[in-house]
């Protein structure tokens, strides 16, 4: 169950299959396009964290050249999918070992070719891919095979790299410069070709430069060669030339095998077994395919929204890394663990700047973070439909929460690892910092004595700048009683640092306020009906049905929020009151999150792919697995089946869906498992009917666990790590 197989061709899917097939790590993305398509095929070869900006584009990570590309020439055509009759297509991902392949048979006239190929992006190199390539035909005849180099890239806001040279020294080279602020991009290949007789030529023109590899082809002979392909980077150019001839020595078999090696370490603690259920059992593998292909490399990484997948949603780092996808890795993998931490450590100067251009005091994190904590959001995020005109969005300035997200990873990070030196390490100074931000934005009401925050917008993004959002004020209050738990710990410790931290940020006055406040943070009444309220007046919202709000549509792509249709409703974009009762399970009861399940659940519309795990983490808690199923398949086949949003108002923010995979993960482990860590590691099933057992791997406190979870016994064994 480690192969995603799809058979035939259809032009309508080349955009999803591109997402589908990705494979690549967190230094370079590959799309899963075909070797033959080009721009208009939207191939991407990504750097992540390499940023550039033209003009008054949305800045975006910098897609690459693209070494990939080859193609079969026969009587002067090109002969591909886009152009000749298929009569077989069947594209293939081996996840086990992170490999994608191809095979093609295609007719012209009274010939028919095959045409195979596979790829991988190296695990052993920073930014190394190899690839093979073969073509085959039933008749003798003249053909060439063009491969090389294509210059001609996809972009979404303008054209990244300029400058750009060709050249050849015995292996094609292409280099050029960003926009912004000119780093160097290179990208050298070289071929091995595996048959001889054959004439290879040159060729530079506006679309890059290419080997010509000319053949009189004998009727079923298989003519196939090798390609190696390097990209660097500023510095890491000054080494290209050696990686290149070092992996030209090794050849394509040798490097698959090392690389294979490191894709069966990680799969040995990351891996998850469904019995019973084939259908969830692949989808949940291919979900922690995702998310170990976006494993930080790096302190100065974390893992943006749309992974690798391209330059949508600007390449940049949301909420959804921490709250969605950080318990993968805390479960498997506590280095990419750390450096999602690391990285908002890292960016605290750019989250006091914003806080400060907004006329407040502490850290105000960037909703879409770039390098060093640079906010990519602009005011402006939608194109309305019908005007073509920018909306004003409220995403940067009102989603305050992002702040409390990223203290609640922290908090979460420590109690699972144990590891407080990360408070030393900037943890402490960036909890106090967004304590002291919400302090100055926030509000104390002398009437009604309590501390409210207003003017937000909670995760339902369909509702703008409400008063005292339900989820934003738990996190709040969270964030308040968390100063005071390091300050309890460090006392403890007899560990002057706190008090040191205070001085040093003149913090006297902020702990004071926090002391007075941390118990009049003003938190939703529960009702009698036992629902909490999203936000100030929700309830006074229409209270109409996601098919009728649907009916209103005069366009496929009309934005529903703000003042759209959906802003005077009480139908929501995405789990809001459901997301906080699951990230502060312990607080409710389980009457109380029925209740609001109930209610929430169907005027959700899940126009996020953040939204259904939520409901089936949710769902499994009050026992009802089988409800909690289709939204865990949702999530984990969201990238398999390409139904997701592709557009919002008109533009394009299709690409992969981790914060979905973690989600389907987490729904997996936490919910239908049920396994915690409160008291020691434990397990409490909930396992959907077409389940027989699951069982996989986790990391708990430095040891190594294996969970085996069916309907009439669990196991829980230590493992040797």
């Amino acid at each position: 169950m480690w192969l995603i197989k799809e058979n035939g061709f259809d032009k309508e899917h080349i955009i999803h299959r591109g997402n589908q097939f990705i494979i690549g790590h967190m230094k370079l993305g590959v799309r899963g396009t075909l070797d033959e398509f080009r721009r208009a095929e939207k191939v991407a070869i990504t750097l992540p964290f390499v940023y550039d900006q033209v003009g008054d584009g949305w800045r975006e990570p910098v897609n690459a050249f693209n070494p990939l590309f080859s193609e079969v020439i026969i009587d002067g055509k090109p002969l591909n999918v886009l152009n000749g009759h298929v009569i077989s297509h069947e594209q293939t991902l081996d996840m086990k070992n992170a490999v994608m392949s191809r095979r093609s048979v295609i007719q012209r006239g009274d010939y028919q070719v095959t045409i195979e190929s596979s790829r991988f992006v190296s695990s052993v190199d920073e930014r190394l891919i190899i690839s093979k390539f073969q073509v085959s035909i039933d008749k003798d005849i003249k053909i060439v095979i063009k491969t090389g180099i294509d210059i001609d890239i996809w972009d979404i806001n303008g054209k990244h790299i300029e400058d750009v040279k060709l050249s050849e020294k015995g292996y094609l080279k292409v280099e050029g410069v960003t926009h912004e602020k000119g780093h160097l991009i290179t990208c050298l290949k070289e071929i091995t070709p595996l048959f001889e007789n054959s004439k290879v030529k040159i060729e530079k023109n506006n679309d890059g430069i290419f080997y010509g590899i000319e053949i009189d082809a004998k009727k079923n002979h298989v003519y196939k060669f090798e390609s190696f392909a390097v990209i660097g980077v500023d510095q890491e150019n000054d080494d290209l030339e050696n990686k290149l001839s070092e992996v030209l020595h090794e050849g394509y078999h040798k490097r698959l095998e090392k690389h294979s090696q490191i894709w069966n370490q990680k799969w040995d603690v990351s891996n998850v077994i469904i019995k019973g259920d084939d259908a969830a059992d692949v989808a949940l593998r291919y979900s922690i395919y995702h998310l170990l292909l976006l494993a930080p490399q790096s302190n100065s990484q974390s893992i943006p929204a749309r992974g690798i997948s391209g330059q949508t949603y600007k390449g940049a780092v949301f909420w959804d890394t921490e709250i969605f996808m950080l318990p993968f890795y805390l479960n498997t993998d506590l280095v990419s663990a750390k450096r999602i931490i690391l990285y908002r450590i890292q960016g605290l100067p750019g989250a006091k700047q914003k806080a400060k251009s907004y006329g407040f005091k502490g850290a105000f994190y960037a909703w879409e973070s770039q390098e060093d904590g640079f906010d990519a959001c602009t005011d402006y995020n939608v194109t309305d439909v019908f005007t073509k005109r920018l909306i004003r969005t409220y995403f940067k300035d009102k989603q305050v929460h992002i702040s409390g997200d990223i203290v609640y990873a922290m908090k979460m990070y420590i109690d699972r690892t144990k590891d407080f030196s990360i408070l030393k390490d900037g943890a402490l100074e960036v909890i106090l910092e967004v304590a002291r931000f919400y302090l100055d934005y926030g509000h104390y009401s002398i009437l009604k004595n309590r501390f409210e925050i207003w003017d937000v917008m909670g995760p339902d993004e369909y509702h703008e700048r409400v008063h005292n959002n339900a989820f934003t004020n738990q996190l709040v209050k969270m964030v308040f009683e968390s100063v005071l738990d390091y300050e309890e710990y460090f006392e403890s410790e007899n560990d002057s640092y706190f008090n040191d931290m205070v001085e040093k940020l003149s913090y006297h006055h902020e702990l004071e306020l926090i002391n007075k406040y941390k118990d009049l943070v003003y938190i939703k009444e529960i009702e009698d009906s036992l629902v909490i309220e999203q936000f100030d007046g929700y309830f006074n919202h229409k209270d109409i049905n996601k098919d009728e709000l649907f009916k209103l549509k005069l366009h496929e792509h009309e934005y529903l929020g703000g003042q759209g249709l959906a802003g005077d409703t009480q139908i929501i974009k995405q789990a809001d009151v459901i997301s906080m009762l699951y990230l502060f399970k312990e607080k409710y009861s389980k009457e109380v999150i029925k209740n609001n399940w109930e209610y929430y659940e169907p005027r959700t519309e899940h126009g996020s792919t953040l939204s259904a795990s939520m409901y089936a983490l949710t769902s499994c808690m009050i026992s009802h697995p089988d409800h909690a199923y289709p939204l865990f398949m949702k999530s984990a086949t969201v990238d398999l089946t390409g139904k997701s949003k592709h557009f919002a108002g008109g533009i394009y923010i299709g690409g992969t869906h981790p914060a979905a995979s973690g989600g389907a993960y987490m729904t997996a482990i936490f919910g239908f498992s049920g396994l915690s860590f409160n008291q020691g590691i434990k397990v409490n099933p909930k396992l959907p009917q077409s389940f027989e057992n699951i069982s996989y791997t986790v990391r708990d406190k430095g040891k190594l666990y294996k969970v085996n979870v069916d309907r009439n016994e669990s196991k829980i064994m230590e493992e040797k790590d």
